[in-house]
């Protein structure tokens, strides 16, 4: 995250840089196009927000999700309504990878049932209402709101062996609203925003072991995808 922190204020500074250039402005008609396309690389940080069924005896049941720095690509397409509004579909694809830690102790289970290495690769549909400021020189700065629809393609739903077996389950579907927040910066032969993105899964991606009283997920209640993705777009 304090790496996340600290590209989102290099590329603040940038912005405010291009904005502040008198000298020219780049690109004029750009932003004038009916419609535009492009693509974007980016890192992200991912974990889940966890529900819990209410503890009936002893300590509250509590698994650590811990997030590590993954990467995804995708493309765009953007749609102008006005000089003020874009239609933006910015498909793609984001490889994520997390800690699932189970509060046992060790002297009850082995490590392998202790953690499970949760890795998810989503092929992402994103639409989204981009909203922009006026141009100030060579920057733009704009906010944006997005529906997605996400299919996990390493989600392990149909699989037969669970936790006993060392495998934790999600669901394949899994939808989110997403607010983003980014700047344009004109270049003199192509556009680049940097954007920081912030995810949140509206639906349950939890899928329970077969036994009702697992250790594992009996007190599970559900799994909903919570992240954050810094991205890099090229117009």
């Amino acid at each position: 995250m304090k790496l996340l922190i600290f590209i989102v204020l290099f590329f603040t500074t940038l912005t405010c840089g291009y904005g502040q250039d008198y000298r020219s402005e780049n690109l004029k008609i750009e932003d004038k196009k009916l419609l535009r396309f492009g693509y974007y690389i980016g890192i992200n940080s991912v974990g889940a927000k966890m529900e819990y069924h209410p503890a009936t005896t002893g300590q509250p049941f509590r698994i650590q999700v811990k997030q590590k720095p993954s990467f995804d690509v995708g493309l765009l397409a953007d749609f102008r309504i006005n000089e003020f509004l874009n239609i933006r579909f910015h498909p793609g694809v984001a490889f994520v990878e997390r800690d699932i830690l189970f509060p046992f102790s060790k002297t009850s289970f082995s490590k392998p049932l202790l953690e499970r290495n949760l890795k998810s690769n989503y092929v992402r549909l994103p639409i989204g209402i981009k909203l922009n400021t006026r141009r100030i020189r060579n920057a733009r700065p704009y906010i944006m709101g997005s529906f997605s629809y996400n299919m996990n393609i390493t989600s392990e739903e149909n699989n037969s062996e669970d936790n006993e077996s060392g495998t934790f389950r999600m669901k394949s579907n899994m939808y989110a609203w997403e607010f983003a927040i980014g700047s344009d910066i004109y270049l003199p032969f192509f556009k680049f925003s940097p954007s920081i993105h912030g995810v949140f899964a509206l639906n349950d991606e939890f899928v329970p072991d077969e036994d009702p009283n697992s250790p594992f997920t009996k007190n599970i209640k559900s799994m909903k995808t919570r992240g954050v993705f810094l991205r890099f777009t090229f117009e």
